[in-house]
């Protein structure tokens, strides 16, 4: 995986992991009104399947994250730039 497919799959994976959280905080559980009183809330998802899922992905991004890190510690940039020349003050 090159780290420009990484950081996008990170972007999607983000994104998938936030509608997972919003749906385990919102929409986990039927609601069924029965009569005026009666009130039954059955779940709709697994919640622990759902959590083993954002951890899965929690991981992956860790992974990912760590990874690109890594590589950016590793690589050297073969440029010539004069640093001193670019940051004196003005004459």
């Amino acid at each position: 995986m090159t780290i420009n497919e990484a950081l996008s799959f990170t972007k999607i994976l983000r994104a998938r992991k936030a509608e997972l959280v919003a749906l385990r905080m919102q929409c986990s559980t039927k609601t069924s009104y029965f009569g005026e009183r009666e009130k039954i809330e059955e779940p709709q998802y697994d919640v622990k399947k759902m959590d083993r899922k954002i951890i899965e992905m929690d991981n992956a991004l860790f992974k990912i994250d760590s990874a690109i890190k890594q590589t950016n510690a590793d690589t050297q940039l073969k440029i010539e730039i004069n640093v001193d020349a670019l940051l004196s003050p003005l004459e």
